[in-house]
């Protein structure tokens, strides 16, 4: 019998309180596996941050192993500290779309990333703001289209404050995330 396909789970949630991120870790690795698909979130990995030498290189270094073991991604790039998606979240997307493995990417938000910038064109430093009325920025939309996967949106507006850590997660949206990447796992 062959092995189930492994999803890396890539999103902000690594920082929420523990009991939020695990909860959402739970209900994701479910889902996932009511898909036959295997969950790898990088709250999996073991580390002792207080006793390593380096534990940013530790972190990263057991992120990067659990992103080879997997067979794709679905990145959660709802909106995290600002107007956009985690940094650490976009990398590991694109790290994942660079060795050609199938990613799907969501956001609960629906509010489109030109207006959740400050600013009509411009934002206050006198930068343009991308008019496209994307989810995000145009590389994350755009790159996860081209590569074959998706890029799906919620229904919630985006607070002025952010969204709260239990925000980040809506079953319905991320069930749609599964079957997308369920869909090009078996293409």
């Amino acid at each position: 019998m062959a092995p189930q396909p492994s999803v890396y789970l890539a999103g902000p949630e690594v920082f929420f309180p523990a009991a939020v991120r695990d909860e959402i870790d739970q209900r994701k690795k479910a889902l996932l596996s009511e898909a036959g698909l295997v969950g790898l979130s990088p709250s999996d990995n073991a580390i002792d941050i207080e006793h390593d030498a380096d534990p940013a290189r530790a972190i990263y270094d057991a992120n990067l192993t659990l992103m080879e073991q997997a067979d794709g991604l679905i990145a959660n790039l709802t909106p995290f500290r600002g107007p956009s998606a985690d940094a650490g979240t976009v990398y590991e997307l694109g790290y994942m779309l660079g060795q050609g493995k199938p990613a799907v990417g969501f956001t609960v938000c629906h509010t489109p990333y030109c207006a959740r910038v400050e600013g009509e064109g411009f934002d206050p430093n006198g930068a343009a703001i991308e008019p496209f009325g994307l989810a995000d920025n145009l590389m994350l939309d755009c790159g996860l289209a081209r590569a074959g996967g998706v890029m799906l949106q919620g229904k919630r507006a985006y607070p002025p404050t952010g969204f709260a850590p239990a925000d980040y997660f809506d079953e319905a949206l991320f069930r749609q995330a599964v079957a997308h990447l369920r869909t090009q796992l078996s293409g």
